[in-house]
């Protein structure tokens, strides 16, 4: 990142922390709670750096912000700052407040800009403090996402995270505060855990690494497929724009009639890497626009093609739901507002416009029955298997397996090598993050919008301002991620129909069903449908089985899951919004808070009971307070 084409050199790179309290002043009296809301401030900060693992600590923002933008020897700096979003809110207030301006474009002394997407995700603070030296805050969430707690199992790295009790966190620290051994030591810890799993990410890709896993992953495979440029050509703004809105996501779904009832003697099957195995192994389209037919026109059939058409559909009985919301442009669905929809329609209530790829269009005739009343306009694509894409594709898939194997073997000895238990984990853990994040660039947004802040009043306020035109040289190519994505429904789909009325609940690469349709997916396999493969790509896994479920709604789900080997259950709960019990592992469905007895719409957990926090964001910097979680019948997210 640094300027005049030099990378910024490992003893200029830093991680950095804040620790937070109430200040003395009053911001605002709490809506929620009545409650007053102070503001904020930094009561210990620090960072250290990755060449030397050298700490230095501050007692206050001034101090640190002084020091990072201090002119010293006038070179890039960079500093990691995990969950940027809460520490990036005290020093956005502080630069304002000490001369310095926000730019769009790239700053000049005493300026900065920052980059925060439309959804409020934030990346990066860029504060150039002289002509030649530019510092550098970047999230490194987006590298490593995940909470600090779980970073060192990405590298296996020897640092764990100290945890501390709530009076801990919620104390009051007076202005000139000295903060004690056992803060200083948790805050030390706090520094050395990043700091680690940086230094090892930087051994394995250097020093040039990308500050986003998805950036990586696609940077990786790159490296690998230097051509892939010309076999994806960049899109033009308006073809983008015409198909994008043939880019639909993964199906979370639980049929009507059997939401919040009681089931069962219930099996769970996962495809195994999905999205890598229809990268791999399926026909993707490729190179430029062959054809684009105009209203009237059928699409070609042995070319690879999406295209907009007035439409009508009605789901079959007991089949899956596959086309969403957003593929619809007209029609009385979207338009009146009496209409109640959920994301997957059953329905179209009409005639409807709507734009799809030609595997959705076979994928909803299993599911639907179709009329296309007129077809609008459609554009076309050469499509074939990529040995290169499949070669990245496998070359990761047999590293996670055989290193898999390997640390399960290590770990089963009575005396394991940790130095070999690390890097076996470290190379499962980079083939496994490629696989899952370089497909998804392809469908990155051509046109960025972001959020400026700015100083009003005295204190922050956001505006929806920024809206960046990628250059053809930055785009990827959507029309490899709307295929990649549908021929993972279509395995999806194929899979809930078979079931019919034995299937329960579906979310993206999984089924729940009932185990007394169990015979039906037997003779699928039979017939050569689909495979049955605890490894190989594609092929579905029967990944557990549950004595009872109850499904609510998407991303919100209860199971009482068995151990066949020792008997005994345990009760886990998808609950999209409401975040796992502390410190039960970082793929965790156990919230204990939940139970078959207050698992259903309308159930309200108290604050003392979710871990859940809300931001609160004050003229100093944002507050995390302890909040109440509902349950609701519909989520604003999956909705």
């Amino acid at each position: 990142m640094a300027s005049r084409g030099k990378t910024v050199q490992l003893d200029h790179m830093y991680v950095a922390d804040f620790e937070t309290c109430d200040a003395d002043t009053l911001y605002k009296i709490d809506e929620k709670t009545g409650k007053p809301i102070m503001n904020q401030k930094v009561w210990l900060a620090g960072f250290k750096n990755l060449a030397t693992m050298k700490s230095t600590y501050f007692y206050n923002l001034d101090d640190f912000m002084n020091t990072i933008l201090a002119r010293g020897d006038n070179q890039n700096t960079e500093y990691a700052v995990h969950n940027l979003k809460f520490d990036g809110s005290y020093v956005l207030p502080w630069l304002f407040t000490n001369g310095y301006t926000i730019t769009h474009s790239k700053p000049q002394p005493k300026q900065f800009s920052v980059l925060v997407d439309n959804r409020n995700a934030w990346y990066s603070i860029t504060i150039q403090v002289t002509k030649r030296r530019r510092v550098l805050l970047w999230d490194s969430v987006k590298l490593f996402p995940m909470g600090l707690e779980y970073v060192p199992d990405v590298y296996s790295t020897p640092t764990h995270k100290i945890q501390e009790d709530s009076d801990f966190y919620e104390a009051y620290r007076p202005d000139g505060y000295v903060p004690n051994d056992r803060e200083i030591s948790y805050f030390e810890n706090d520094l050395q855990v990043p700091a680690e799993a940086l230094n090892e990410h930087i051994k394995h890709n250097g020093l040039r690494f990308k500050k986003t896993q998805a950036s990586q992953a696609f940077y990786n495979f790159e490296q690998s497929f230097k051509a892939w440029k010309w076999r994806f050509p960049a899109l033009s703004l308006e073809q983008d724009k015409s198909i994008r809105k043939a880019y639909w996501g993964g199906i979370a779904y639980v049929p009507k009639d059997k939401a919040g009832k009681d089931f069962y003697r219930i099996g769970i099957f996962d495809i195994n890497s999905s999205y890598p195995d229809k990268a791999a192994n399926y026909r993707l389209p490729y190179g430029e626009c062959l054809s684009e037919l105009g209203e009237g026109h059928h699409p070609n059939m042995s070319k690879f093609w999406i295209a907009e058409a007035l439409v009508e559909f009605e789901l079959l009985p007991n089949c899956l739901p596959c086309i969403p919301k957003k593929a619809i442009l007209e029609g009385e669905i979207i338009e009146d507002k009496e209409i109640d929809t959920d994301k997957w329609l059953d329905n179209s209530e009409g005639i409807v416009r709507m734009t799809f790829s030609c595997i959705d269009y076979e994928t909803i005739q299993k599911s639907y029955k179709l009329t296309v009343w007129r077809w609008c306009w459609s554009m076309h694509w050469a499509w074939k298997k990529h040995r290169e894409v499949a070669a990245f594709v496998y070359k990761n898939n047999d590293i996670k397996v055989n290193y898999s194997k390997l640390a399960k073997l290590e770990k089963a000895k009575d005396n394991p090598d940790l130095e070999k238990l690390a890097y076996y984990n470290t190379m499962r853990n980079r083939a496994k993050t490629d696989n899952n994040g370089f497909y998804g660039k392809f469908g990155e947004d051509v046109i960025k919008e972001g959020k400026t802040p700015y100083w009003e009043g005295g204190e922050i306020v956001w505006k929806l301002d920024r809206k960046e035109e990628q250059s053809e040289n930055k785009r990827k190519f959507l029309p490899v991620a709307i295929a990649i994505t549908a021929w993972g429904r279509q395995q999806l789909v194929t899979m809930a129909n078979i079931l019919g009325e034995h299937f329960l609940y579906s979310d993206t690469d999984s089924i729940h069903y009932l185990l007394s349709g169990h015979y039906k997916i037997e003779q699928a396999i039979k017939e050569g449908i689909f495979e049955v493969h605890d490894e190989k790509l594609g092929a579905w896994k029967l990944e557990g089985k549950a004595v009872q479920g109850r499904y609510l709604r998407a991303k919100c789900y209860m199971e009482e899951i068995i151990n066949e080997k020792t008997g005994k259950t345990k009760l886990e709960a998808t609950v999209a919004g409401l975040p796992a019990d502390k410190h039960s592992g970082l793929f965790s469905k156990k919230r204990s808070c939940l139970n078959w007895d207050n698992f259903h719409i309308g159930t309200e957990i108290p604050s003392n009971e979710t871990n859940k926090l809300r931001t609160v964001r004050t003229a100093t910097g944002n507050k995390l307070i302890p909040t109440h979680f509902q349950i609701k019948e519909k989520d604003v997210l999956f909705a």
